[in-house]
């Protein structure tokens, strides 16, 4: 049996040590030129879970991922990344101009990639107050403005009409569609093999009789197919983009009203009820004259002829 020295003990253990080292500055080399793959990698190895994209690249970014003021990466749960969720937004806001907030806001839909769906501007002049039927009626303007923005820039877009006026009401819906996305895109995948199959079907048939009812069969498969695939087409443009419904309305404005004070306001006041009485009496006069012609014709002869009756009857002549 051959025993081993000291020191090839050791020469042996330099040997290892120099080939552990070198294999180290290998891997980190490695690690250097791989860049965001290598990212990925240690971010999977640690177990977080997490995805790191780069937010300067708006195809890697999904929809509601955050991204940091001044950095360029950010890191979003791959489960959350696949929801395919619609979003809806409704905003009220008070202006003071409808038709220049109008035109404000379908501004700032064009520049985030939006349209709009539907505008509605009214005027309403209101009516006076059912408990003071004197009071001046009060004038008001609204609108209804819809646009369709990106569902990555419905934050933003908030954030940029609130800016019209004063915000008065804003609610967002959020509808988690990806059950019925995942149900869809499979009955789609099913129906095309549907499809290629009668059609493969149909390149084999010799009989006229197996043609025709292959052709009616593949008929009704497409239209499903396609039917399919439209159900899916709009679930795609629903979780693409996000509806915006902005209500528009103006603070209630009443017309200006005369001071009532002063001596002009109060001679305007005396001048009025003087001529609001001589207009009362003279419309007693006008409605008593017919009843006073009426008892001058019967009372008149009555008084004359009383008045001759109640006259002594004169003396007799004394004789000569």
């Amino acid at each position: 049996m051959r025993t081993t020295s000291p020191r090839s003990r050791l020469a042996t253990s330099l040997a290892a040590g120099l080939l552990a080292l070198g294999a180290l500055t290998a891997c980190s080399g490695a690690g250097d030129d791989s860049g965001a793959s290598s990212a990925v990698g240690d971010s999977a190895a640690d177990g977080g879970g997490g995805v790191e994209l780069d937010a300067t690249a708006p195809e890697a970014r999904p929809a509601g991922a955050d991204t940091s003021a001044g950095g360029s990466v950010t890191t979003v749960d791959p489960a959350v990344a696949a929801l395919k969720v619609v979003r809806r937004a409704s905003l009220g806001v008070r202006v003071d101009d409808v038709e220049d907030a109008a035109a404000k806001v379908r501004a700032i839909a064009a520049g985030l990639g939006g349209i709009v769906e539907a505008e509605d501007i009214s005027t309403d002049p209101g009516s006076p107050d059912a408990t003071d039927p004197d009071a001046p009626s009060s004038v008001t303007s609204d609108g209804m403005i819809t646009v369709s923005v990106p569902a990555d820039e419905l934050d933003t877009a908030l954030d940029r009409l609130a800016d019209v006026g004063t915000v008065l009401a804003r609610s967002v819906t959020t509808e988690n569609v990806t059950a019925q996305y995942a149900d869809t895109e499979s009955r789609v995948a099913s129906a095309r093999a549907s499809v290629v199959r009668v059609r493969a079907l149909m390149s084999e048939a010799t009989k006229l009789a197996d043609v025709v009812t292959l052709e009616a069969e593949l008929s009704r498969r497409t239209a499903d197919l396609e039917a399919l695939e439209s159900q899916l087409g709009a679930l795609e443009g629903q979780v693409a983009r996000s509806p915006v419904t902005v209500h528009l309305t103006t603070a209630p404005t009443l017309p200006a009203q005369d001071d009532d004070t002063g001596f002009l306001a109060g001679l305007a006041a005396g001048t009025e009820a003087f001529l609001t009485s001589v207009r009362v009496l003279l419309t007693v006069l006008g409605a008593l004259l017919p009843f006073a012609l009426a008892g001058a014709v019967v009372v008149g002869p009555l008084l004359v002829w009383w008045r001759r009756s109640r006259r002594p009857a004169a003396p007799p002549a004394p004789s000569a």
